[in-house]
């Protein structure tokens, strides 16, 4: 059985920042069974929820990003977008430190 990973770090993330389930699906514009479902593994956020997570959780998207292998990413839309979001955030921390 694979390792819900993704979930027990964005439950980790959630509670360290101080949200409730509520409080950050009034956040996200979401209900709550929906932030449930992201932390137990039986889905997924989207790119646009996981960059705003990443923005209330005071982390980068390669901190937020570190334990998933983009390669196993089924939906190749997500991919792409995961993909694209990683290599922005490498150019700007260059950038930021050149």
């Amino acid at each position: 059985m694979k390792e819900n990973t993704t979930g027990k770090k964005l439950k980790a993330l959630r509670e360290d920042a101080g949200y409730s389930e509520e409080k950050l699906a009034k956040l996200l514009n979401c209900g709550p069974e929906l932030i449930e479902k992201w932390e137990s593994g039986e889905q997924e956020p989207d790119m646009n929820r996981w960059l705003i997570m990443c923005s209330l959780y005071s982390v980068s998207p390669d901190e937020m990003f570190s334990h998933i292998n983009a390669e196993n990413l089924v939906d190749s839309e997500v991919k792409e977008d995961f993909l694209h979001e990683a290599s922005v955030n490498r150019m700007l921390r260059r950038f930021q430190y050149a």
